[in-house]
């Protein structure tokens, strides 16, 4: 299944070819077929397998995290271990003009995420002129553009986002913005 995550993720629904998949894996294309009806199928078991990764990683720990608890832990779970290639992941299928079969429940990841941000809201840890779901959208986007984008990220930065150096400024930045968000 690593071999089949790790084809989808880097060239998306469109780009990923079952054949190629099938012998990248080693076994026959139509056993693919065979266990998953069709390349939609394939695409969905697959997006299914990444969030429950995805989401188990986030949520590892306390389940009603601080913000600033929460934060860091969305930034180094999301890029240990092929975080980055999810990240680009995420840009390929947004790039998709059509959705792929039934939905897969990505919303309850994204439901726990926004929570995070709805407590600040609620117990005080962030200042009431920001709307929560609004601010877990613009700190996910800090977090993540820079390894969806990498080359854009280089170009600014003159820093490889995959860097310690890189990794330890953009913790800082997030975390001075999570302090100035405080009332």
């Amino acid at each position: 299944m690593s071999q089949i995550i790790g084809r989808v993720l880097t060239k998306g629904f469109s780009g990923a070819r079952v054949d190629t998949i099938a012998r990248k894996a080693k076994v026959n294309k139509q056993l693919i077929y065979y266990y998953f009806d069709s390349k939609v199928g394939l695409y969905e078991a697959v997006l299914g397998e990444l969030m429950t990764r995805s989401d188990e990683r986030m949520w590892a720990g306390d389940p009603h995290p601080s913000m600033s608890v929460a934060v860091k832990a969305h930034i180094d779970r999301l890029l240990d271990q092929g975080g980055a290639e999810w990240l680009r992941f995420w840009l390929w299928e947004a790039l998709q003009t059509t959705s792929h079969g039934r939905d897969i429940d990505r919303a309850r990841v994204w439901t726990r995420w926004v929570t995070v941000f709805e407590h600040a809201h609620k117990t005080g840890e962030i200042n009431k002129a920001f709307d929560p779901k609004m601010l877990a959208l613009a700190l996910n986007s800090i977090i993540a553009t820079p390894y969806m984008t990498p080359l854009i990220t280089k170009l600014i930065t003159e820093m490889d986002p995959n860097s310690d150096a890189f990794k330890k400024k953009q913790a800082r930045l997030v975390q001075n913005l999570v302090k100035a968000l405080a009332p």
